[in-house]
């Protein structure tokens, strides 16, 4: 090491110091006892990278690698300019173009407008929100936990230049059911509500979950507790609330979303919440999240116009027009199956009509009411022994305006139908035609009709060609209202109807050409103008207060239902059955949508559609066969119709326009689609559990096999009926084969054939077949039709009907599923006639071949008199058994059952398992 010499002595050697650059000692020199350091050869790394030219250019372009795309994406991809130069900034600017969410109305901003709006700006002339976003409320730090709040908005000017709403109630609540809920509540003060100190506080958790609420910005998240995963939150977008209407910024942690009555939503897609003729307001969102696996969902309610966004991000955006509230539940799962138990809790919708309401409904709806020729097509449909449960003669017959006599024509067919075994199910327009008639002068009276924003009388629209008033069927002049209905459904009884089609329920206006001008609303969606062309105007008032009829438009065809089914007697099982496009996810009713254009676009759609409402819970609907637009587009292409009837008849609901008949097609298609319709009439049984058991009927593929989400979460073209049947219906025209995915070995249903698992098969199909297949471990009752004609006691034949179908015995139809060493098997299923009365049956292999069914019944003798005494109203005996999938044989076993329940209650039957050769080891012989 380096010594320093002070003199000639070691011990003269003293410390000094050194004041200046000048003050060095006069003399150092090495320890010659000391090795020199290796730095002197060695330069360190630092030198070498400061000193290399080639190392410097390197290290120079590596930076600007890094540099130059973070810039080069926040200048050209992203392209932020941020706030204004002059207020303080509370949100970045800076997050990524999928989580931008629109400021304001959508375009003509400038960049000083966008900023005066307290949102981020673009080179692009688009206007966002910040990141948290400054359009948000303040909940304040005295908030208990659980217990209502009063929030106040950080701006008071919205981004639609329009005054936040300056208090807003918040209330959540806990429900530990169904595996647990929340329910969120944005409510309007008003001097009547309850002081807020008076609520008990709750804790916002369940078993599984927590709720944790922000403050003093108020944002809501939802955890897991097992891994504190957020799985929702509002904390990702704006919290807009104005005196008439409501933006909030949802979030799932979902990468997949469905619902809204589709099967899939596109993210980047706007969805119009509208009751309309061919669409209704369904506001449920449900998701998947791949990397938990887990599903949940988000249940809001939708009085008026509402538009709900979904970003790139997969947040949802709603904005709606808002009355007194906006309630929002989340549905927690986690598994399709508990999702569905949770929806189902809060919409207890459950809708079991009469067994007859699942046969075929025929109308005639030309646009000119033509009664010669109404019967003539009755008479032809009878005499052909056309497969047909109900008629309603014509659905512009019946205004419930009119006096409802019938004359010799009309109560002629009725007598032909009656004659026939067949049910009337009049198609009732529930609009008012305007004039002297003593229906619309009381109504006006009354004061329960829609008005003209201009001068306050009843507003005059135009329906089917007639000039027609609307009646508020929402109006809180509820005693006048129903003193109305009274009136108008004393004449509506002396159709002796068998059911009924509410026609007309949500109000339109066939000449309506009032549009609104920009920023006369709130918020106008794009697609808005083209829906309310076949709306009233925009601006047409309700019966009771200056809002605008749009605020509250899903709730009037609604209410109309609600009021009519309290006029209908519950005790008459017969006449229960009752049909509207209007509806709410609370409606127990047939969901039947109007205006459905023929098409192979709109058949694809109406399979998203059903699909869509049957897994969020809306159950009993239907498509109308070939499409029902008005006016009809002429002769719709048989391919289109064949097809369109395959998918039809494994829906619960099943109408057709009587020119679309089959018997109206050539003998080809007629052959086909009576095929279609006698399959339907064999599977109603397995259709009717479903529904009794209050099961989605229709199951997309991730409901069922969730270890293949990544590729069946957007697989909606092939379904699950119930938890036994895949279909895959043909949606294209002129096809010769379809791709079919496979998660598990499956078997053609009608022949056996197998269908290896885990794969994409190429499935050929001509124009007779609709493919459906049988999932192994389940058995299916059907029952046991071969032709379309029953014969009577009396030696006559009629056509087949709901009624007639469930006279006939059941056949079973199974198919094994075996143990890994595939020498023993099982499979099993079950038949729910009625509540309280259920057939259990299965079939185990092993050494023998056992077949057994067991009888659960509630009641005895109400199950007796069902199926016992004279006359039966169902056949409650089983033939036979038809199995697939014996691990020895390609075969189909076919075994005589013999069960009778009038004779007894349960059975056990033995065969010979013939073609039994012993464990297999299925890694072969290792000796």
């Amino acid at each position: 090491m380096f010594r320093r010499q002070d003199g000639n002595s070691p011990a003269a050697k003293t410390s000094r110091q050194y004041d200046s650059g000048n003050d060095f000692p006069p003399e150092m020199e090495y320890d010659t006892n000391v090795p020199i350091p290796e730095f002197d050869k060695r330069p360190a790394l630092i030198h070498i990278l400061l000193l290399n030219k080639t190392i410097r250019l390197f290290v120079v372009l590596a930076l600007a690698s890094v540099v130059i795309p973070a810039f080069a994406y926040l200048f050209f991809f992203s392209r932020e300019i941020g706030h204004g130069n002059k207020r303080d900034i509370i949100g970045t600017c800076g997050h990524p173009t999928l989580y931008h969410i629109p400021c304001g109305y959508p375009s003509n901003l400038t960049q000083d407008e966008c900023h005066s709006l307290g949102c981020c700006y673009t080179s692009l002339a688009t206007c966002y929100h910040s990141l948290p976003s400054e359009h948000q409320y303040i909940i304040g730090s005295e908030w208990s936990t659980g217990a209502p709040a009063v929030l106040t908005p950080y701006r008071p000017l919205t981004p639609y230049e329009r005054p936040a709403l300056r208090e807003v109630r918040f209330d959540v609540t806990v429900t530990e059911d169904s595996g647990g809920r929340f329910r969120f509540l944005l409510s309007k003060m008003n001097t009547s509500q309850e002081a807020l100190t008076d609520r008990p506080t709750i804790g916002l958790e369940t078993a599984d979950l927590q709720v944790q609420v922000y403050s003093p910005t108020f944002f809501i998240e939802v955890k897991r507790k097992e891994n504190q995963e957020v799985i929702f939150s509002t904390a990702r977008g704006p919290l807009v609330v104005t005196d008439e209407f409501l933006e909030w910024t949802l979030h799932l942690g979902a990468d997949i979303l469905f619902g809204l009555g589709r099967a899939y939503l596109e993210p980047g897609t706007k969805y119009l919440l509208l009751n309309t003729q061919n669409s209704s307001a369904v506001p449920i969102v449900m998701g998947y999240n791949s990397k938990l696996r887990l599903f949940n969902g988000l249940l809001f309610n939708t009085p008026g116009l509402t538009e709900v966004e979904i970003v790139g991000s997969r947040l949802i955006i709603v904005r709606a027009q808002l009355g007194d509230s906006f309630e929002l539940q989340f549905l927690p799962g986690p598994t399709p199956s508990q999702l569905y138990a949770q929806s189902k809790a809060i919409l207890r919708n459950q809708y079991t009509p009469p067994y007859w309401a699942y046969g075929v409904h025929v109308c005639d709806q030309s646009a000119k009411r033509n009664l010669t020729i109404v019967r003539k097509s009755l008479e032809l449909l009878l005499s052909d022994t056309i497969m047909f449960d109900s008629h309603c003669l014509h659905n512009d017959m019946f205004w419930l305006s009119d006096t409802m006599t019938l004359d010799k024509d009309t109560e002629s067919m009725l007598r032909l139908l009656r004659d026939a075994g067949k049910k009337f199910v009049p198609s009732l327009v529930l609009t008012v035609a305007y004039g002297g008639n003593p229906t619309f002068i009381d109504a006006r009276e009354k004061g329960i009709l829609l008005r003209h924003p201009e001068n306050q009388l009843a507003y005059q629209g135009r329906v089917r060609n007639r000039t027609a008033v609307y009646v508020d069927w929402r109006t809180s002049h509820s005693a006048n209202l129903s003193d109305w209905l009274d009136t108008q459904w004393q004449r509506v009884l002396n159709l002796e109807a068998d059911g009924y089609v509410l026609e007309e329920a949500s109000p339109r206006d066939e000449r309506n050409s009032s549009l609104p001008r920009p920023k006369q609303l709130v918020y106008q969606p794009d697609q808005l103008n083209d829906t309310l062309a076949d709306l009233l105007p925009w601006n047409t008032l309700l019966s009771d207060n200056s809002q605008l009829e749009l605020s509250q438009h899903n709730l009037i065809g609604v209410r109309a239902l609600e009021v009519l089914q309290g006029k209908i007697d519950p005790t008459n099982t017969n006449s229960s059955f009752i049909a509207t496009a209007a509806y709410d996810l609370h409606s127990q009713v047939a969901s039947f949508p109007a205006n459905i254009s023929t098409s192979w676009i709109s058949l694809r759609s109406e399979v998203d559609r059903c699909i869509g409402l049957s897994v969020v819970g809306i159950t009993f609907t239907g498509t109308p066969i070939c499409g029902n637009a008005l006016p009809s587009s002429g002769n719709a292409s048989e391919e289109l119709c064949i097809r369109w009837y395959q998918f039809g008849s494994l829906l619960p609901l099943f109408r057709v326009t009587a020119d679309r008949t089959p018997n109206m097609f050539s003998r080809f298609a007629q052959r086909i689609m009576q095929a279609a319709l006698r399959k339907r009439f064999a599977l109603l049984e397995y259709l009717h559990t479903l529904l009794l058991e209050d099961a989605p009927y229709l199951r997309p593929m991730f409901y069922h096999y969730e270890e293949a989400a990544n590729y069946t979460m957007d697989l909606w073209e092939q379904f699950m009926l119930g938890e036994a049947l895949l279909v895959t219906p043909v949606l294209l025209p002129q096809m010769t084969q379809i791709a079919i995915y496979f998660p598990d070995a499956f078997y053609e249903f009608w022949a056996g054939q197998k269908m290896p698992g885990n794969d994409v098969l190429q499935y050929a199909v001509v124009e007779s077949d609709l493919p459906m297949f049988l999932r192994p471990g389940y058995l299916v009752p059907l029952r046991n039709l071969v032709e379309e004609l029953v014969d009577l006691d009396n030696g006559t034949a009629v056509s087949l009907t709901a009624e007639l179908s469930r006279l006939k015995p059941l056949l079973l139809i199974g198919a094994f599923e075996c143990n890994v060493r595939r020498w023993k098997c099982s499979t099993k299923g079950r038949v729910l006639f009625e509540p309280g009365f259920q057939l259990d049956f299965g079939v185990d292999l092993d050494e023998k071949i056992v077949v057994s069914v067991i009888a659960n019944v509630s009641s005895t003798e109400e199950a007796q008199r069902l199926a016992c005494t004279e006359p039966a109203t169902l056949n409650a005996t089983i033939g036979s058994v038809q199995l697939y999938g014996h691990p020895n044989t390609s075969q189909p076993l076919l075994l005589d059952v013999g069960f009778d329940f009038c004779k007894q209650d349960r059975l056990q039957l033995e065969y010979v398992n013939e073609h039994r050769k012993g464990p297999e080891d299925p890694f072969g012989d290792v000796s």
